[in-house]
């Protein structure tokens, strides 16, 4: 950014004054010390069109402006009518960056426990008369039974994987957009729209295909994440911002068509019910709860809690008799 700094004509007062810090003639919490790149550009046009002299100095982390003291008083009363014709600049629009260790670590956790899961119900269990078949025919999204009545096939199906391969690829996929989603919108939160958006997507692609139709996997909710994320932050934001709005959602979308889109198992209608079906989730979760705080609340734990007993419930009526 460049110095400005206007010459003495129609200065108030003939002597030249010492340079002042602008921050030290405004009113207090007006403006954290330095200034952010935007906020400083702002000030600096404000004061240019008022012919105040001043100058825009650069530091280490951020910006600094002076202005000559015989101005002070003047400059103090155009920047304070800037802020109040323009109390939202565009430094406000994009969320500070949320607070990540416990989503990451929640994300890592769920992750482990799926593959755990993934490892037990793929051998057989003849003590207890448990196969890796009962698993499947009991647990995929088989849409002539989800159409007959058995929702619970919604949920079950995200746990079940094709092979290790199958169930690696949606962890890894899964772990990333799970931790950037629950970072913005609580751990708990996250993974109830995780479940609820798979589960919404399966419906709807069992209803879009009709009897007949088989499809496993986690790929669906992940989907609904990526959707969710979108709205989340389009809400929250007020806008719809390139990079944090529009971004995550053309990189899903470019890893729907490299990985989504082929191979003759892959269900590309899942993917796309799920990915649609997180858009309004995102949107409640954004109107609904506010920003995550550093640690888990009270509340963000029982979210938590409710997806994993829907989980557990929706096993519990596959198997029962």
């Amino acid at each position: 950014m460049p110095t400005t700094d206007h010459p003495d004509a129609g200065t108030p007062t003939k002597d030249r004054a010492a340079w002042v810090d602008l921050l030290d003639v405004l009113p207090d919490g007006m403006a954290r010390r330095p200034l952010d790149g935007d906020t400083a550009r702002d000030w600096s046009l404000a004061l240019g069109a008022a012919e105040i002299p001043h100058r825009l100095m650069p530091l280490a982390r951020g910006w600094r402006i002076v202005i000559r003291g015989d101005w002070a008083e003047r400059a103090r009363e155009e920047i304070s009518a800037f802020a109040n014709e323009n109390p939202h600049p565009r430094t406000r629009r994009a969320a500070p960056r949320p607070f990540r260790s416990a989503a990451a670590w929640t994300a890592a956790t769920v992750m482990t426990l799926g593959a755990l899961f993934h490892t037990l119900i793929t051998r057989p269990w003849p003590k207890y008369g448990l196969y890796p078949d009962l698993w499947l025919d009991n647990g995929r999204a088989d849409s002539a039974a989800i159409l007959a009545g058995q929702w619970w096939r919604t949920l079950t199906a995200l746990t079940l994987h094709a092979d290790a391969g199958h169930m690696l690829a949606n962890a890894a996929l899964g772990g990333v957009i799970m931790t950037i989603f629950c970072a913005e919108a609580g751990s708990g939160a996250g993974w109830l729209v995780f479940v609820l958006g798979g589960a919404f997507g399966n419906l709807a692609n069992a209803a879009f295909h009709g009897p007949g139709h088989l499809s496993i996997g986690a790929s669906t909710a992940v989907f609904a994440a990526v959707g969710a994320l979108g709205t989340l932050r389009a809400v929250r934001d007020r806008s719809i911002d390139l990079r944090r709005t529009v971004a995550p959602v053309v990189a899903c979308l470019g890893i729907l068509a490299m990985l989504g889109t082929g191979g003759e198992r892959t269900d590309l209608g899942a993917h796309a019910f799920g990915f649609l079906a997180g858009l309004p989730l995102g949107a409640l979760t954004a109107y609904a709860l506010p920003r995550p705080a550093a640690t888990p609340t009270g509340a963000d734990r029982l979210l938590g809690l409710t997806a994993f007993t829907a989980m557990a419930s929706a096993w519990a009526l596959a198997f029962a008799p």
